[in-house]
């Protein structure tokens, strides 16, 4: 199963894709052509890889300064943002 993380500044592709080949090996972690998206193989679509892409996007989206990133799952779709609370 693959994995697509896009992310609206090319500048943090790239510190996103060494956090992943840190904690996946980078053999399954590559950055797309068009330098937004970086891409990981889960394999066996087992549970314990899909935990850790998260874990790791996670970590990166916590020091990164973007406002949202969207993540592909096969073929869903997923937008981590940061949380604001809602003004009264």
């Amino acid at each position: 199963m693959e994995m697509r993380v896009v992310v609206p500044d090319a500048a943090s592709v790239l510190a996103l894709a060494e956090r992943l080949r840190a904690a996946l090996g980078s053999e399954r972690v590559s950055v797309n052509g068009d330098g937004r998206e970086v891409d990981v193989l889960v394999e066996h679509e087992s549970d314990w890889g899909v935990l850790h892409v998260l874990d790791a996007v996670e970590r990166w989206y916590d020091q990164a300064e973007v406002g949202s990133v969207e993540m592909w799952l096969g073929e869903r779709s997923y937008t981590f943002a940061r949380w604001m609370p809602a003004e009264t």
